[in-house]
């Protein structure tokens, strides 16, 4: 019977870390031994994870002094005797069925199993991250071939291929083990899941990909910012995450094409912290929209998706609706008809997400034409 080992690395959560662990000890398929690794906690974290490792034997957990999330998988992944794992981060959760439902997977030996994310912002706004690539199963071969040409970074929709989270999927502990072993002191804060999972990729010679939608990950609230763009050092460490990608991945130059793509993109997405609202790519107008505005975000195709992540990523203002004329294609993500718009009230602005001009001419005529005003209409 497959063994799945589970790591949660804590670090001041008391008000998300109950659900977390429960919705691991609920799990439908029981066979699994999880981690609880408080990495310096001055919260009541600690007491948490003491109270469920006494009331469930299943559980273990280990206190030690702050060391980041890395060493903390580390540590915990070391400690367990398993044939797969994964990991939760401690403000998320993960539906009753999430192992049960890739056992089969797991049973044919399969190293790398992912699945989808759930966006959660409250219980009444969130959406399903989409897969990049088909569901099914990939061997060596076809992931050399139809992965790895968009794996780190594809250039076309200016976003990752593979989501390089590691919460949502489940590995081959030995895999796991050898990429943390290598990323354990590496001082980045950015990026962390990033310097893990395409160099695990490269050694991976087996991938199944579901739809099935299993992992809840919680949204920051209102106007906080990701603590990483915060970062003082946040080039410096970027740069080290840039360099240790590039050491991994030497021999692949397709991907060391991508590692740039995505070097200088993690790059200009920062910059709107220092005032600089220059921009050029695909990166949203932020100089075009004041922080802390009310958006409607009009195209869910890729451009949208991109400028959705981007607003939402660094908190920029709030989205009160994502809309496209073709939203049945997109119901998913929570996206709207168009006719909504005729709804919504205290919009500051409506930012089209199209490439081509014609395009965006038609749709702003089309918004004037339905009384929007033509200030309120932004198109980059």
């Amino acid at each position: 019977m497959i063994k799945i080992g589970i790591v949660v690395p804590i670090y001041n959560a008391e008000l998300y870390l109950e659900k977390c662990i429960s919705s691991i000890l609920e799990q439908s398929y029981s066979n699994f031994e999880l981690v609880l690794v408080n990495d310096g906690s001055t919260d009541n974290s600690g007491r948490i994870c003491d109270y469920y490792a006494g009331i469930d034997k299943r559980v273990k957990v280990i206190h030690q002094n702050n060391q980041g999330v890395l060493y903390a998988r580390y540590i915990g992944l070391k400690c367990l005797e398993c044939d797969y794992a994964t990991f939760l981060d401690a403000d998320d959760w993960i539906a009753k069925d999430t192992y049960e439902n890739v056992l089969s997977y797991m049973e044919q030996g399969i190293d790398v199993i992912s699945f989808r994310i759930i966006r959660y912002f409250d219980d009444s706004y969130q959406y399903t991250s989409l897969n990049n690539y088909h569901q099914g199963l990939y061997n060596k071969q076809q992931i050399e071939e139809m992965i790895f040409p968009t794996m780190i970074w594809n250039i076309t929709k200016c976003t990752y291929g593979i989501d390089p989270s590691i919460c949502n999927k489940i590995i081959k502990k030995d895999l796991l083990l050898d990429e943390l072993n290598k990323v354990k002191n590496l001082n980045i804060f950015y990026g962390q899941d990033v310097a893990v999972m395409y160099p695990l990729m490269l050694q991976a010679k087996s991938l199944f990909i579901t739809d099935n939608c299993s992992y809840y990950h919680r949204q920051r609230k209102g106007k906080e910012i990701a603590p990483y763009f915060l970062d003082k050092d946040y080039y410096k460490k970027l740069y080290l995450l840039y360099e240790y990608l590039s050491e991994q991945c030497k021999e692949h130059i397709e991907l060391k094409k991508q590692i740039d793509y995505f070097y200088v993109y993690s790059v200009k997405l920062r910059l709107w912290i220092y005032g600089d609202k220059k921009r050029d790519g695909e990166l949203f107008p932020f100089d075009k929209i004041p922080k802390g505005s009310k958006i409607i975000l009009y195209g869910a195709s890729g451009l949208g998706q991109l400028y959705h992540e981007q607003f939402l990523k660094i908190n920029y203002g709030t989205i009160l609706a994502w809309v496209d004329k073709d939203y049945d294609k997109y119901q998913e993500f929570g996206v709207k008809d168009i006719a909504c718009i005729s709804t919504i009230k205290d919009f500051n602005y409506i930012v089209i997400a199209v490439i081509y001009q014609e395009t965006a001419e038609r749709i702003k005529n089309n918004l004037i034409h339905m009384g929007v005003r033509a200030e309120k209409i932004v198109w980059k």
